[in-house]
C-alpha cells in the first residue's frame, strides 16, 4: 500500500503517511464501522437465544430501573437545579453498571457467548463499573451546567447546540473505553484517557457505530422492551469486536 499523495510505501496498519501526513485508506476501509458491525452480526446469528437469560438480567436490573428513574424525575419539579441534577445522576449511575457488566465477561474472550452464570460471577466488578458510570455522570453534569447555565446565571442560547455536540462526542469516547478498561486492565479514568488520546483518528467511525446502536436499542426499548434481548448482545459484541480491531492495528500502542 502506498500513500495516494506522495507515493511513500505504507505499512498495512499505518493510518497516516509518515512523509506527508496524509491519512491512509485504512480508516475508511479496514476500520470502517459498518463492515465491522456486519461481521459481528454474521457471527452472532443463531447464538443470541442462549444469551437471553444474561441479557434479561441486565435489562431488568439496568435498563428498566433507569427508564423508571428518568420518568420520575421528568415529572418532579425542583427549585434546586444542581441538587436535582446531582441526585438524578447518582441514582441513575447505580443501575448503569448492570447494563455494562456484560463487557466484563466478553471483552477478554474471542468467542460469542454470554452466560448468566459468568455474568453473576463478575458482579464483583460492580464497583469498577459504578466508578465508570459516576465519572461519566460528572462529565455530563458539567456539560449541562455550562450549556444551560448555573442557577441564577443564564447561558448563551447557542450553547444548547454545543451541548448536543458535546454529548455525542463524549459518547464516542466513553463507549469504547468500557472495552479498553477490560483489555488493558486499567481503572475507569485511565480507560477514558486512553480512548480519548488513541482513538481520535477513528472517532467518527466510533460515533457512527454508537449512533446506530443507540437508535437501534432506543427503538427496541420503545417496542415493549422485548427486542432489547436481541439488540443488546449485538451492541455488546459490536463494540468489543471494533475495539479489539483497533488494538490489532496498534492504536493503543502509540501516543503514550
Amino acid at each position: 500500500m502506498r500513500c495516494k499523495k506522495c507515493n511513500t510505501r505504507l505499512g498495512s496498519h499505518d493510518l497516516w503517511c509518515m512523509s506527508c501526513g496524509t491519512q491512509s485508506p485504512v480508516v475508511k476501509t479496514d476500520l470502517a464501522a459498518l463492515p465491522s458491525l456486519k461481521r459481528t452480526h454474521e457471527e452472532l446469528k443463531g447464538k443470541t437465544s442462549s444469551m437471553v437469560p444474561a441479557v434479561g438480567f441486565s435489562i431488568i436490573l439496568g435498563a428498566i430501573p433507569i427508564a423508571i428513574l428518568i420518568w420520575i424525575f421528568a415529572y418532579i419539579p425542583s427549585s434546586q437545579a444542581i441538587l436535582n441534577l446531582s441526585l438524578k445522576s447518582v441514582l441513575i449511575s447505580l443501575f448503569v453498571p448492570m447494563l455494562l457488566l456484560p463487557f466484563s465477561v466478553i471483552s477478554n474472550q474471542r468467542d460469542y457467548a454470554l452466560i448468566l452464570k459468568d455474568l453473576l460471577s463478575n458482579m464483583k466488578h460492580y464497583p469498577k463499573y459504578l466508578a465508570f458510570a459516576l465519572i461519566n455522570a460528572l462529565v455530563l453534569m458539567v456539560f449541562y451546567l455550562i450549556c444551560f447555565g448555573f442557577p441564577g446565571f443564564a447561558s448563551d442560547p447557542i450553547l444548547r447546540l454545543v451541548w448536543i455536540v458535546l454529548i455525542n462526542y463524549w459518547l464516542a469516547i466513553s463507549l469504547p473505553a468500557v472495552v479498553v478498561m477490560e483489555l488493558k486492565e486499567v481503572n475507569p479514568l485511565k480507560a477514558l484517557q486512553l480512548s480519548y488520546q488513541h482513538f481520535a483518528d477513528v472517532r467518527w467511525n466510533i460515533y457512527l457505530l454508537a449512533l446506530l446502536m443507540t437508535l437501534l436499542n432506543g427503538l427496541a426499548f420503545v417496542l415493549a422492551i422485548f427486542p432489547l434481548l436481541f439488540t443488546l448482545p449485538l451492541t455488546f459484541f459490536a463494540f468489543r469486536d471494533y475495539v479489539i480491531k483497533l488494538e490489532e492495528y496498534e492504536l493503543l500502542d502509540y501516543r503514550l
